[in-house]
């Protein structure tokens, strides 16, 4: 276990669950805590979390006023999808922010697999759930999900069918998706 104000890096381990939960800048994992960004060890004796206090948080104050995030599913786990933070309202960050979308944060429909609603590579409009890193997301709302995706199978710009269907106008193929009540309508293949 890291001392309180030691220096940590990404990976380090803080604590298992039953001594202190994931706080702010960390994630747990099989039973233990983890930092998931530089900072200092801190902690916080009386909510019984442990929490890895970053140095500089590029753009978190501006996703505190935020009512949404534009972001890109870059990494797919079995219960959420990893996704890279581009854009807070409508302004592009000069460096990404790390946020996740966790299975039960897409749809209050039942899902067999997350890949029912997203795939890797679609932009999607979240809104931020708190203000840790990495940042947790939802899409349940009807204004947030998919706001642009490609054919899986030949990398067409893919548009919508439906409220939930995708289709490729080039090669004919559907897919599912959990879709923003409004796509983009312009861009390429």
């Amino acid at each position: 276990m890291k001392k309180q104000g030691e220096l940590l890096l990404p990976g380090d381990k803080l604590s298992v669950i039953e001594e202190f939960m994931a706080g702010e800048g960390t994630y747990e994992y099989e039973g233990r805590v983890y930092a998931s960004v530089v900072g200092k060890a801190f902690y916080d004796m009386i909510n019984r979390k442990t929490n890895s206090i970053s140095f500089k948080k590029p753009g978190l104050l501006s996703i505190k006023k935020a009512k949404y995030v534009l972001g890109i599913v870059n990494g797919m786990k079995e219960d959420s999808a990893l996704v890279n933070i581009y854009s807070i309202e409508d302004k592009i960050i000069s460096v990404p922010i790390t946020a996740y979308i966790h299975i039960s944060q897409i749809s209050n429909k039942y899902l067999n697999s997350i890949t029912e609603a997203l795939k890797v590579l679609d932009v999607v409009r979240a809104k931020p759930l708190n203000f840790s890193i990495p940042l947790p997301l939802t899409i349940k709302q009807k204004d947030l999900g998919v706001v642009f995706a490609k054919c899986s199978i030949c990398g067409t710009k893919m548009i919508k069918k439906d409220e939930e269907h995708l289709r490729c106008p080039n090669c004919g193929n559907i897919e599912t998706r959990k879709l923003a009540l409004v796509m983009v309508k312009k861009g390429g293949n």
